[in-house]
């Protein structure tokens, strides 16, 4: 309409006219506000995450933040099992920078896994600075930032001084308790769950506990077997990306004794732990857990 003549239109009209674009620019304008909004919402829901974590609540990938440095940062909690990687990662650090060295990116890894230690003392192995093999020491993992954090499942150190049943619900509220700090400290960084190989049942433990019988190795095996798939069953509950290597090294139902350090009957062997770094680098790659 040609302005000389809506200027001729009684004022009434022009006012509420005028009005109703006023309402019109002001929805458009709410709703641009609320897709920006909605696009900024990974530290939100990072807080929402952690304030209603429970049975129920689903995991969601935060997204990565920008970086001027063409490096990612991934760090690894565990017990020996993770720790027989090395304090790099060794070839799972080779493996995983030989698939992302195309997109001229470079992956460091950093492994802060302790010996000896079960799934209670995850929170303390995240505060506490450790010394390496050569002296060196490395900050806390909690104050320090990086891209994705690795939690193996401590199923070789099962809480055994507890009935069975209460120590898997201790390890579920130990496993609550580390989300909850990660969403809160670490709103940015992945978290991706790991199960680590399985034991085989039959020669468990035998090179170092000899005086064990058949019976009695099979029953620890399968201790740690069902403390792995707890742990298993707790990321997929969660919607946690969870790397299954113990479903993998698996033959007949038992743990290949090939991935196995004949020297002890339970760590993993130089077989082992190239499997292990395969799975882990594949499973990053192949699912974009780091952005190529």
């Amino acid at each position: 309409m040609p302005i000389q003549h809506w200027l001729t239109r009684p004022i009434h009209y022009r006012a509420w006219q005028t009005a109703f674009i006023i309402i019109i620019a002001l929805v458009v304008a709410s709703g641009m506000w609320m897709y920006l909004l909605a696009t900024k919402q990974h530290v939100p829901l990072a807080q929402l995450q952690r304030e209603q974590w429970g049975a129920t609540t689903k995991y969601r990938l935060p997204r990565i933040q920008p970086k001027n440095t063409y490096e990612y940062q991934i760090v690894m909690v565990g017990h020996s099992m993770t720790r027989a990687l090395g304090p790099h990662g060794g070839s799972f650090s080779t493996f995983i920078n030989d698939l992302y060295r195309p997109s001229h990116r470079g992956i460091i890894i950093d492994n802060y896994a302790v010996g000896s230690t079960n799934v209670l003392s995850l929170q303390k192995q995240m505060t506490t600075a450790i010394t390496l093999e050569d002296k060196s020491v490395r900050p806390a993992l909690l104050s320090r930032q990086f891209d994705v954090i690795l939690i193996e499942s401590f199923g070789y150190n099962p809480l055994s001084q507890f009935p069975m049943d209460e120590g898997l619900r201790k390890q579920r509220e130990a496993l609550d308790e580390t989300m909850k700090i990660l969403l809160k400290t670490h709103p940015h960084s992945r978290i991706v769950f790991v199960a680590t190989i399985a034991p085989n049942k039959e020669t468990y433990a035998q090179k170092i506990l000899p005086y064990l019988t058949v019976s009695d190795r099979i029953l620890e095996a399968q201790e740690r077997m069902t403390y792995i798939k707890s742990h298993m069953s707790y990321a997929r509950e969660h919607n946690i990306p969870l790397v299954d290597i113990y479903d993998k090294s698996l033959i007949d139902g038992d743990g290949d004794i090939s991935l196995i350090n004949p020297d002890d009957n339970i760590h993993p062997s130089f077989t082992g732990v190239d499997f292990i770094g395969h799975e882990l680098a594949n499973f990053i790659y192949d699912n974009k857990i780091l952005p190529r």
